[in-house]
C-alpha cells in the first residue's frame, strides 16, 4: 500500500480583518488531508486527520492516543472534532474522555461502501447493482487505513467507530465481523430497514449468539416523520423513509430492552431530533456514555468547605487513573493542563496545600517538562513565596534554558541580594 501525504490544510474557518485578504498565519487549521492509495478499493481515498494540540506549552507530546474514526466525513468530521476536543479540553477541567486523534473518511461511492449486503435504496432498482461493497470498505479501514494511522501517529489500540444512517450499518458490520479492531461503536439512526430488514435479522442473530462482553455500543434513534403524522402513527406508516429507518430502529430499541445480550449497549431516543439533526447531539452523548469511567468529577469536592480537612486528593487521583488504565489497556495519566488548571483553581478555596500537591504531582508525572515546573514557580510568585519560586525556576532551566525564566531568576536573585 502506498500513500501520499498532501500539503493541504483542512480549514475550519478563516479570520479576516476589515475585509482584507486573510493572511495564512491567521488560518485556524483543524487537521490535514491525506491521500491514501488503496489496493483493496482500487482508488485513492482522501482521509481527514485531526491531531489534538496541547495548551500553553503543556501536553504537546501526547502519545498512545485513542483513535475515533467517523464515516461520512464531509458532513460529520468537523462537529466530531469539536466534540472530542471539548470533552477532553484539559484547561477547561474536562477529562470526560481522553484526548484522541479523529480520522474522517469522506465518500467516493456512498451506496457501494456503506452497504454491507446488496439491496435497493429508496425504491431505486438501479442501486441493486452498486450496493454491497461494505465488507471490502471495512477491510480497507482495518487492513490499510488503521495500519497507516498507527504507523504515522502515536496511537493506542483503543478505537471508536462512528456511523450515521447507512454509515450506521458499517458500524454494526464492524461489531459483527471486525471487533478485534474496535472497542467502541456509535450507530446513529442507522438504516436498519435496508435490504428489507435482512441485515437487521443478521445483526440480531449475531448479538443473540456471540460473546460480546468487551464491546460497547451506543445506539441513537431520532424521530423523523412528516409534520402531519402523530408520533404514535409512525409504526404503521408505510412511506419509504419510515420503513427504512424509523420503524426498524424503534423495533431495535425494543430488542435491546427485551434481550439479554452479552453486549454492553446503551440506547438513547431523541424525539426532539430528526434523522438529519441527530448526529451532533448523539455523538456528544455517545462519547460521554462510552467513556463514563474516564472522568474524575470528585476533584470538585475539594473546593467545598465540607472537604476542608481532607488531604487524600492525590491518592484518589492515582487510584482513579489506575482503574482507567486497566479499562483502556495501557497506562493513562492525567494531562498536564488538567492538573495545572485545578491546581491554580483550588488555591482561592483556601487549599494552598492541595494546590502545591497538584503541582508537585504534575512534576512527578512529567519530570522532563519544564513548563510544569514553571507553573509551580509562577504559583509561588503569586503567593509571595519568592524563595520557593527561585528554587523551582532554577530546577526548570536545567531542563531548558528559557530566556524568560532566566530573566525571572536574575530579577529574583538581585532582589534577594539587595535585602
Amino acid at each position: 500500500m502506498k500513500y501520499l501525504l498532501s500539503a493541504f490544510v483542512f480549514l475550519l474557518w478563516q479570520l479576516s480583518l476589515l475585509g482584507q485578504p486573510t493572511n495564512p498565519s491567521n488560518d485556524i487549521a483543524v487537521g490535514e488531508i491525506i491521500e491514501l492509495e488503496s489496493s483493496l478499493l482500487g482508488e485513492t481515498r482522501q482521509i481527514f486527520v485531526h491531531r489534538p494540540k496541547g495548551f500553553w506549552g503543556m501536553d504537546e507530546a501526547m502519545s498512545h492516543l485513542p483513535v475515533v474514526i467517523v464515516l461520512d466525513a464531509e458532513t460529520q468530521f468537523l462537529h466530531t472534532v469539536s466534540t472530542v476536543d471539548f470533552l477532553s479540553s484539559a484547561p477547561l477541567g474536562n477529562d470526560i474522555i481522553p484526548r484522541s486523534i479523529v480520522v474522517g473518511i469522506p465518500n467516493t461511492n456512498r451506496n457501494r461502501d456503506l452497504t454491507p449486503i446488496k439491496g435497493i435504496i429508496a425504491n431505486d432498482a438501479s442501486t441493486l447493482a452498486t450496493t454491497g461493497g461494505g465488507g471490502r470498505f471495512l477491510d480497507f479501514i482495518t487492513d490499510e487505513l488503521i495500519p497507516f494511522i498507527d504507523s504515522t501517529y502515536s496511537t493506542s489500540k483503543h478505537r471508536t467507530l462512528i456511523g450515521h444512517s447507512l454509515g450506521g450499518l458499517i458500524t454494526f458490520e464492524a461489531l459483527l465481523r471486525k471487533r478485534d479492531f474496535f472497542n467502541n461503536y456509535i450507530a446513529i439512526d442507522p438504516a436498519l430497514g435496508y435490504a428489507d430488514g435482512v441485515y437487521m435479522d443478521d445483526i440480531l442473530d449475531t448479538l443473540q449468539q456471540s460473546e460480546l462482553s468487551e464491546e460497547q455500543l451506543f445506539f441513537a434513534v431520532g424521530l423523523t416523520k412528516p409534520t402531519f403524522l402523530k408520533e404514535e402513527e409512525v409504526m404503521t406508516d408505510d412511506s419509504d423513509f419510515t420503513v427504512m429507518n424509523s420503524i426498524p430502529n424503534r423495533k431495535f430499541l425494543e430488542e435491546i430492552e427485551n434481550n439479554q445480550w452479552s453486549l454492553n449497549v446503551s440506547a438513547q431516543y431523541y424525539p426532539e431530533e430528526n434523522h438529519f439533526s441527530i448526529p451532533h447531539k448523539s455523538t456528544y452523548d455517545g462519547l460521554r456514555q462510552l467513556y463514563d469511567y474516564y472522568s474524575f468529577p470528585e476533584i470538585m469536592d475539594y473546593y467545598h468547605p465540607r472537604y476542608k480537612d481532607r488531604s487524600d486528593l492525590i491518592a484518589r487521583i492515582r487510584d482513579h487513573y489506575g482503574r482507567v488504565t486497566a479499562q483502556m489497556g495501557y497506562e493513562v495519566i492525567p494531562m498536564e493542563g488538567y492538573l495545572n488548571s485545578f491546581a491554580f483553581g483550588i488555591a482561592p478555596s483556601g487549599r494552598e496545600d492541595l494546590a502545591i500537591a497538584l503541582f508537585e504531582y504534575n512534576i512527578e508525572l512529567h519530570p522532563d517538562k519544564p513548563q510544569v515546573r514553571n507553573n509551580l514557580g509562577y504559583y509561588y510568585l503569586s503567593r509571595g513565596n519568592k524563595e520557593g519560586a527561585l528554587k523551582v525556576f532554577k530546577d526548570s532551566i536545567k531542563l531548558n534554558a528559557d530566556e524568560s525564566i532566566l530573566a525571572i531568576i536574575e530579577s529574583l536573585e538581585k532582589e534577594a541580594g539587595g535585602k
